[in-house]
């Protein structure tokens, strides 16, 4: 990652609008961390400018030198989704003769790993969540694409039905309670309104039968969602934990004060607390660099402020991409999407 600046001048040197809001956002954090804080762990900026170098010389790639066409693309966003589940597959193969620890294939034998709570390619199993929503997401809408119309149940079922069936096990073998969030916001693509009513009383009745079924991720998604909606942290913290570090994040924004110039600045990297703060990134870096930031998001990756990419990046994302791989990963990916929608869909 740390020889991207170069590459991206090597392979594609054009100005694009990535490479400027890129540019904008990081100059100005830099400079308001510098200019005001002693404390500036500037490791993390740096390591920040990799990322956001990377995601330029894919961007570039992608929508300057046009380096793919639809149909590869679609293979190779049906490429990641089968790797992801074959890995899965051999983690679990491996666990059941009794191998923990086998790095080729990403086990390495830590507490948490079991016969179903595994992570595939990534960190862990939530990360490998997030990733293989935001893959079905892209291969649903490139597919799309391709064929000038939103694509059927019955189609996923049958043309792509292993892809299908190999990305719902496992979505729901990861034992992650994020790929149960994840299969409910992609549900919302097949939503019609023609299916309306019968969409709402599929989703009311599942939600009263979750108690009686049992199945640990969903169990926590549900308690997490219930605990969400009393807008408590502490009622979060205390149905999932784990759940608990990002839900709380989207509901620390009812303590962002904007009369508060601090809110605006920044208050440093690793700038302490007493009590509810509003979301870290904008507590750490203020909301000019949070708001550039997502200026960079939304112009060169989601598409549109009403769509399935920026329910994710709201509800899976937590409404930030911090300095993590598989962050980054997902961004591309969107951007990958917003580029030939708008090559195909013509308003």
């Amino acid at each position: 990652m740390g020889i991207t600046p170069l590459l991206l001048l090597l392979r594609s040197p054009r100005i694009s609008k990535a490479i400027i809001l890129s540019i904008l956002f990081w100059a100005t954090t830099y400079l308001m961390i510098v200019l005001q804080f002693e404390n500036q762990r500037l490791s993390t900026l740096y390591y920040s400018l990799f990322y956001l170098s990377a995601f330029c010389l894919f961007y570039n790639l992608v929508w300057e030198e046009k380096c793919f066409q639809l149909e590869e693309a679609i293979v190779l966003v049906r490429f990641l989704i089968r790797i992801y589940v074959i890995f899965l597959l051999l983690q679990q193969l491996a666990m059941l003769v009794g191998i923990r620890y086998l790095p080729f294939i990403n086990l390495y034998g830590t507490r948490w790993q079991g016969l179903f709570h595994l992570s595939s390619l990534a960190i862990e199993p939530s990360h490998a969540a997030r990733l293989m929503t935001v893959f079905m997401y892209a291969f649903l809408k490139l597919v799309e694409f391709s064929q000038g119309r939103p694509i059927t149940l019955s189609e996923m079922f049958g043309r792509y039905r292993w892809t299908v069936w190999g990305f719902l096990y496992f979505m729901l073998a990861i034992g992650s309670g994020t790929a149960m969030a994840g299969l409910g916001i992609l549900s919302l693509y097949f939503l019609r309104p023609q299916y309306a009513i019968v969409v709402v009383t599929v989703v009311l009745l599942f939600y009263l039968i979750t108690p009686f079924i049992d199945y640990e991720p969903l169990n926590r998604a549900m308690t997490t969602f219930d605990a969400a909606l009393s807008m408590d942290e502490t009622q979060v913290t205390k149905a999932d934990q784990s759940a608990s570090t990002r839900v709380n994040q989207l509901i620390s924004l009812k303590y962002t004060d904007l009369s508060d110039y601090r809110t605006w600045f920044g208050r440093g990297i690793d700038a302490p607390s007493k009590g509810p703060t509003t979301i870290r990134v904008v507590y750490e870096y203020g909301m000019i660099s949070y708001l550039l930031k997502l200026l960079l998001y939304f112009s060169c990756s989601i598409c549109g402020l009403f769509s399935l990419s920026s329910l994710m990046f709201v509800f899976l994302f937590t409404m930030n991409i911090g300095n993590v791989a598989y962050c980054f990963a997902a961004l591309m990916v969107f951007s990958l999407v917003k580029y030939f929608m708008q090559e195909y869909v013509r308003e």
